[in-house]
């Protein structure tokens, strides 16, 4: 069903403002009445869209990552290992991404998994792996899952481990995401194409 247009436009406006608020203002202090003032929503349409500035922040900055991680692959047209490293430029996308704002997101993380980005970023990432889990079957990939049932305790697995390093990176300080989506994605369960694979080389390097 079709979305009522004013609840997506009243939606857009408030995570554009709270995506603009929080590069200047920890996102601890940004209240309820000062975000809809600066969107210019009224405080009951916002209540239609979260019940909290933190929740309507772990919902768009979730979003924010899982479009970033949507990779459509053509499984006929492209090798396991070309679609790997898709998979892995996406990676490397998001790394680079959450280093920007690392204090906002150790914020969003949190400890509380009902009011976290982790689980947000599970339900986000699981069909997304799933998707992948999906295409290298129909690549006929050596060894992975073949079932229904496996390939969904594959999703589960590759989405739990997704978000386990994002908060690690995210706790960290380091700032090359190239080396870090290569490391991340060796960890990748065995039957995973090897991204690093058919790589185009430079010479000299």
């Amino acid at each position: 069903m079709r979305e009522d247009p004013r609840f997506v436009r009243s939606r857009t406006l408030l995570a554009g403002t709270l995506h603009r608020l929080v590069r200047t203002v920890p996102l601890a202090e940004i209240s309820v009445s000062a975000l809809c003032q600066e969107a210019g929503v009224h405080r009951t349409t916002f209540y239609r869209h979260a019940g909290s500035v933190r929740e309507l922040a772990i919902t768009t900055f979730a979003a924010d990552i899982g479009e970033l991680t949507t990779v459509t692959i053509a499984p006929d047209a492209e090798s396991p290992h070309e679609a790997a490293r898709r998979y892995r430029d996406s990676l490397r996308d998001v790394l680079t991404f959450v280093a920007a704002d690392r204090g906002l997101y150790r914020a969003l993380f949190g400890s509380d998994a009902h009011d976290s980005l982790a689980g947000a970023l599970g339900a986000v990432m699981r069909p997304q792996a799933r998707k992948a889990v999906q295409v290298f079957r129909r690549q006929g990939v050596a060894g992975a899952p073949t079932s229904d049932h496996a390939g969904e305790e594959a999703a589960a697995f590759i989405a739990g481990a997704f978000v386990g390093v994002l908060e690690a990176w995210v706790d960290s300080q380091e700032t090359d995401a190239e080396a870090a989506a290569d490391r991340i994605s060796a960890l990748m369960p065995g039957w995973w194409p090897d991204p690093r694979a058919g790589r185009p080389t430079t010479l000299g390097r």
